[in-house]
């Protein structure tokens, strides 16, 4: 047993110091404090692991609750109730502590506080099934904190009541170690593994020395009271040997199994988990646990609002004087709000440099891109369109083959995932087709490109496809080309760029919404709407998807996560699949000739088309000699840019786009609805936390006056135990040792009303015959017996509580 020290509480008088080390010798036995701090220090180093790795955690709210987690779980285990009741209570409890911690932490006086988080919770409910983009740290770190409020809780509960160290140390290792496996970032998470491996094998020594010492009490077997220290002592030593010889093994083997942990990220279902987790937890600034992929998974779905950040995603080395479009996937079957890829065949294991069998194509030019990753972690490869060759990465592709077998890229994957600071390079067949060469192009399309980009769904209405009409009609548009420049022109003008728009309504198709409501939309809105007017012209199109070129800083093109984009390719026989922009934030492409069909308001195309403008020379530098298979690359620095960009280079016939800001827009209606719903939920809510909270409480005093300590009591020894608890802590009679039970029921009749003497004595006279008496001798009459004591007991009960109410309500009318 352990005992308070000499001195505590040194000056307290001797009754209440005698009391408290009573309580203290039966809350804990000898060495319970040593291993509430091993289990404290486990939880505490997974959670200060999950920080380490740049988890978006509120650590003044997770440390405090691990705390109450441990004792909490600690009080529960020493209590009698079994486990499901332990259980159910520690859910309630956990529930409220987080609620109240994180209240804490919020600026303001308390009720500001539980205000503040319960409309937090309320709107990232809110986002998450609607839809939005939502990754409130808060909410995030409230999640955790119950997470582990729960672990502290088992851990707790399966050492002091079962004893199964396993169940122990096993949650906060396997916390440990998926979290260094898919954490990619600087901050090194090995002293974490190392201290949590020391307090693990800790943890297994104080349970095997437990065991021992039940072993040695019930074989009556004396051990000196020094054996415990002794055996953790020791095995502290052995177990830092242990972490010791493990620290200089080969680590070969885990590197492998971590690299095909990696690969196991790449499956197609988790690039969707992974694209729902950064809209509602990771923010994608952190390196984080997530790889960051855009436009990546296997459809894209319009929704409502988007946010993006700063972070650098890749620089990007190419000729300048272009207009770039870094391509991640493509995507041509809509349906509903929903675009896939009709993709047919997967390319697997291609060894660099992998050189595609594409279509021939005119007017095409051979432009080389080094890419330079800034992402923590990405599974794919971007490229500009379209991509011809790709060096210095294996990789696998998703293609569609044309009539001849040529080759049509959708997405490009490496065979592992990139991690931040790996290079490649790309060779594209880029365009450089004139207007006045575009407009003289026919409609005879290749029976591949009719089969799957001319499709035009049912829930496309009827009104978006008048609307394309009346667009070509109004502009006088006859080539496939003009009537494109004219979809894309009138977008820019009559839809305004927002990317806090609402959730798309369910019962209406998204591009009719933005196109003839809300006239509000991203780029995803755009492309989509321009892409389906023109199928409905009979001018095949197609979603392109990546990143905007970003900004040039004298040496590449710095591209952010808020250059993410998507944008319009539309096919013309024998120049293939060329770029449009209808998105208003970005700048127009401009192409020969289209300004001067512009003022010369006609629609025939000019009788000898002008020439495309030579690209620019990229700028002076020295070529640095490259592994074979690989091209010659300009010599820039690997390191990652500061925000703040050089001066740009003058463009000549394509300018370098910077893309201008978003407009600010009003707050939308569903804010004001939102606001609404969020008193109307919040207030139930707190009703029933309330109403719950109460509950709880009255069952609790109603266990600890009615139940407490009465296990295996008969119902008259119950009722007479109560009726000595009941007058004794709320009216204050206290009783000698030495009196007989009707010397005790004489004394308790002075204290209550007239009402109560018959049932007092009745639970006398029925406890002095089953305790000194022969008792009840027959089933019949131990039914009786029970029954009779019951009522008496509730008859009790209420006069004793009127009178301890009369104390602080004496209006109450005495009981006659």
């Amino acid at each position: 047993m352990t005992s308070l020290p000499r001195n505590f509480p040194f000056q307290a008088p001797q009754a209440l110091r005698k009391q408290l080390q009573s309580v203290w010798r039966t809350l804990f036995v000898r060495g319970d404090l040593l291993t509430l701090l091993l289990l404290l220090a486990l939880l505490l180093v997974a959670a200060l692991s999950l920080a380490t790795a740049e988890w978006p955690l509120t650590l003044r709210v997770v440390i405090p609750v691990l705390g109450l987690s441990v004792g909490f779980g600690y009080l529960l285990a020493r209590s009698r109730y079994n486990e499901l009741l332990a259980l159910l209570m520690s859910s309630v409890y956990g529930v409220c502590f987080v609620l109240l911690v994180a209240s804490w932490s919020e600026p303001g006086n308390m009720a500001q506080g539980i205000y503040s988080v319960f409309a937090r919770m309320i709107r990232w409910v809110y986002d998450a099934f609607t839809g939005g983009i939502n990754q409130d740290t808060l909410v995030f770190t409230m999640l955790v904190a119950l997470l582990l409020w729960y672990l502290g809780y088992n851990m707790a509960w399966h050492v002091f009541r079962v004893d199964r160290v396993s169940r122990v140390i096993t949650p906060p290792g396997l916390i440990l170690l998926t979290n260094a496996a898919i954490y990619s970032g600087d901050n090194s998470l090995l002293p974490h593994l190392v201290i949590y491996s020391f307090l693990a094998l800790v943890m297994v020594v104080r349970s095997a020395v437990n065991e021992r010492e039940w072993e040695w009490y019930v074989r009556g077997i004396r051990v000196p009271e020094r054996v415990r220290q002794q055996a953790n002592l020791v095995g502290a030593g052995l177990a830092l040997v242990a972490v010791a010889v493990s620290w200089n093994l080969p680590t070969q083997d885990v590197q492998e199994r971590l690299n095909r942990f990696q690969e196991f990220l790449q499956a197609d279902p988790l690039t969707e988990l992974s694209e729902t987790w950064n809209r509602l937890f990771s923010s994608i600034d952190a390196y984080g646990p997530v790889t960051a992929d855009y436009y990546g998974g296997e459809s894209l779905e319009l929704s409502g609002a988007i946010q993006l950040g700063d972070q650098i995603v890749m620089r990007v080395e190419a000729p300048p004087g272009r207009r770039y479009y870094w391509r991640s996937r493509i995507f041509d079957t809509y349906e509903g709000g929903d675009w896939t890829s009709q993709a047919t065949t997967r390319l697997p294991d291609l060894d660099p440099p992998f050189e595609a069998n594409s279509v021939p194509e005119l007017a095409r030019e051979p432009i080389q891109q080094r890419f330079v990753l800034a992402l923590n972690a990405s599974r794919l490869l971007y490229a500009a369109p379209q991509p011809a060759i790709i060096y210095g990465v294996p990789l696998r592709a998703d293609v569609r083959l044309s009539d001849n077998n040529m080759t049509n890229i959708y997405v490009l994957r490496p065979e592992q995932v990139l991690e931040r600071g790996a290079v490649y390079s790309v060779t594209s067949l880029m365009s450089s087709a004139s207007a006045a060469e575009l407009r003289l192009t026919e409609s005879n399309y290749p029976q591949w490109v009719r089969d799957t980009q001319l499709y035009v769904p049912p829930s496309v209405t009827g009104r978006t496809l008048a609307l394309a009409a009346q667009i070509v009609q109004e502009d006088g548009a006859v080539t496939p080309y003009d009537k494109a420049r004219a979809m894309e022109r009138w977008l820019r003008q009559n839809i305004t760029y927002d990317e806090n728009i609402p959730q798309p309504p369910s019962f209406q198709d998204p591009i009719d919404w933005v196109l003839f409501d809300l006239k509000r939309g991203y780029c995803n809105y755009y492309a989509s709407a321009m892409v389906m007017m023109l199928r409905s012209q009979g001018v095949p199109a197609r979603l392109g998807a990546g990143f905007a070129q970003g900004e040039w800083d004298g040496n590449a093109f710095v591209v952010r996560e808020r250059d993410a984009h998507t944008w319009v390719e539309v096919y013309f026989p024998n120049y293939g699949w060329i770029e449009f922009e209808p998105t208003a934030a970005q700048a127009p492409i401009s192409r020969s000739e289209d300004e001067i069909r512009a003022n010369a308001g006609t629609t025939t195309p000019t009788a000898s088309p002008t020439l495309s403008p030579t690209p620019i020379a990229s700028p002076t530098a020295t070529q640095t000699s490259t592994p074979e298979g690989t091209p010659p690359a300009l010599e820039v620095a690997v390191e990652f840019p500061s925000p703040t960009p050089t001066a740009s280079p003058t463009p000549t016939a394509t300018p370098v786009i910077i893309p201008t800001a978003p407009p600010t827009m009003p707050p939308s209606a569903p804010r004001t609805s939102f606001q609404f719903l969020i008193s109307a939920i919040l207030t139930g809510f707190l009703g029933l936390l309330i109403l719950g909270i109460v509950v709880l409480a009255a069952f609790f005093l109603w266990w600890w006056w009615e139940w407490r300590g009465m296990r295996g009591f008969s119902p008259t020894v119950r009722a007479y135990a109560r009726l000595g608890r009941y007058v004794g802590g709320l009216l204050g009679m206290h009783f000698g040792d030495d009196l007989t039970t009707y010397e005790r029921r004489q004394q308790i009749l002075e204290g209550l009303p007239k009402p109560a003497e018959r049932p007092v004595s009745l639970i006398t006279q029925l406890y002095t015959e089953e305790r000194y008496g022969n008792g009840p001798a027959t089933p019949d009459e131990v039914i009786q017996h029970a029954s009779r004591a019951d009522k008496a007991w509730q008859r009790v009960r209420e006069s004793i509580l009127r009178r301890w109410v009369r104390r602080f309500w004496p209006f109450l009318p005495e009981e006659k």
